[in-house]
């Protein structure tokens, strides 16, 4: 999934981290729960059946995605193109997560009685976004 073939320990630790967290996610989605990309696909959708497949479909992706990027450091890019689409579906679902929980949710910034909480929130969005990013390339 990552082209960027230089060896850095901070990028080794962010790969096994996000494999990790998308991984868990995954699964916690099969298991009624999930993550922000599982909020947000709630909060869009309004039909239930489609809402659970995509939840569900979702739910794979993260895993798929998540036990490549743990393997990719073991075997290297061996998916290439799919491996690719496979992120850049989480980033989008992952950005209109950002979008709906941080600045239209309940606990959105103009909804918020706590900022510190709000910001710390915020950043964590981000830094997920940010390692998708930056393993993406």
């Amino acid at each position: 999934m990552s082209k960027n073939s230089s060896f850095s320990i901070g990028r080794i630790l962010l790969q096994i981290a996000l494999g990790l967290l998308l991984t868990v996610a995954g699964i916690w989605t099969f298991m009624g729960g999930g993550d922000e990309g599982v909020s947000a696909i709630k909060n869009v959708i309004d039909n239930k059946t489609l809402e659970t497949i995509l939840i569900y479909a979702y739910g794979v992706i993260e895993v798929i995605s998540g036990v490549f990027l743990i393997l990719s450091l073991f075997i290297g890019d061996r998916l290439g193109a799919f491996g690719n689409i496979l992120m850049i579906i989480i980033m989008i679902v992952w950005i209109l997560a950002i979008v709906l929980i941080d600045f239209l949710g309940a606990g959105s910034i103009f909804r918020t009685r706590n900022l510190l909480n709000w910001l710390y929130q915020f950043a964590g969005h981000l830094i997920i976004l940010g390692a998708l990013l930056i393993l993406h390339d």
